[in-house]
C-alpha cells in the first residue's frame, strides 16, 4: 500500500476536474448572480487554485456561459430522447412527453434554469449563449414535430412558429413555478397540452 505525505495534491484528469468546476460554478451562480458570485469563493469550494479557474475558462464570464452551455446541451438531449423513446405513440402523447421532457429537466437542475433566469442582468457571450438554448430547445421541438405524420406536409416556418409557441409557454410555467411551488411536472405537462395542443376550447367554461 503506497502512502502520500500529508498535503500531497491528487492530480486530476481534466475532465473530471472540468465537472467539478461546473458543478460548482452552476451552485455558486444560481445561489449570488453572476455579478455577486466570485472565482475565489468557486475555487475554494473546488478545492483548486484560482488561476487554474482561469486557465479552464478564461474569465468569470467564460465560466458562467460554459455552465449554460452545459445545461443547453443536457437538455437537447432529454429532448431528442423524448422523441426518439416511442415512435409508435399517438401524436398527443409524443408531444406530451417531450413538454415532460422539459419540466423534468428543470427539476432535476433547478441550479441551471435559475441561471437563465438571471438573463436580464447578462451581457456579450452570456447573454448570447441564453439565446441559443432557446434557439436550440425550440428547433429540437421544430424536428420533434415535423415527425409527426399530421405536421409531415406543412411548411417547415410554420412547424418552426408553432415550435417557438410550445417551447414559450413551457419557459413562462416554468419561470411562474419558482414562485408559485406545488405544481409537479405532470400537471404542469397537462397544461401546457391541454391549452396548446387541445386548444383553449377544451377548457371548460367558467
Amino acid at each position: 500500500m503506497t502512502s502520500r505525505s500529508p498535503g500531497a495534491r491528487v492530480r486530476v484528469p481534466r475532465a473530471e476536474r472540468e465537472a467539478q468546476m461546473l458543478d460548482v460554478a452552476e451552485q455558486v451562480f444560481s445561489l449570488r448572480g453572476m455579478q455577486a458570485a466570485t472565482m475565489d469563493e468557486i475555487a475554494e469550494l473546488v478545492g483548486v487554485t484560482k488561476p487554474l479557474i482561469y486557465d479552464y475558462f478564461g474569465s468569470k464570464e467564460g465560466l458562467f456561459v460554459a455552465t449554460i452551455e452545459r445545461a443547453r446541451g443536457q437538455l437537447l438531449t432529454a429532448l431528442i430522447d423524448s422523441w426518439v423513446a416511442r415512435p409508435s405513440a399517438p401524436p398527443r402523447e409524443r408531444v406530451r412527453g417531450a413538454v415532460h421532457a422539459f419540466f423534468s429537466f428543470v427539476d432535476e437542475h433547478a441550479q441551471a434554469f435559475a441561471l437563465l433566469r438571471t438573463e436580464g442582468s447578462l451581457i456579450g457571450d452570456a447573454c448570447a449563449s441564453v439565446e441559443r438554448i432557446r434557439q436550440q430547445t425550440a428547433k429540437a421541438f421544430a424536428e420533434g414535430l415535423a415527425t409527426l405524420p399530421a405536421f409531415a406536409g406543412l411548411e417547415p416556418r410554420r412547424v418552426t412558429v408553432m415550435a417557438e409557441v410550445v417551447i414559450g409557454g413551457c419557459e413562462r410555467l416554468a419561470v411562474w413555478r419558482t414562485t408559485h411551488p406545488g405544481t409537479s411536472a405532470d400537471e404542469a405537462t397537462e397544461l401546457v397540452v391541454t391549452t396548446i395542443w387541445d386548444g383553449l376550447s377544451s377548457v371548460p367554461d367558467g
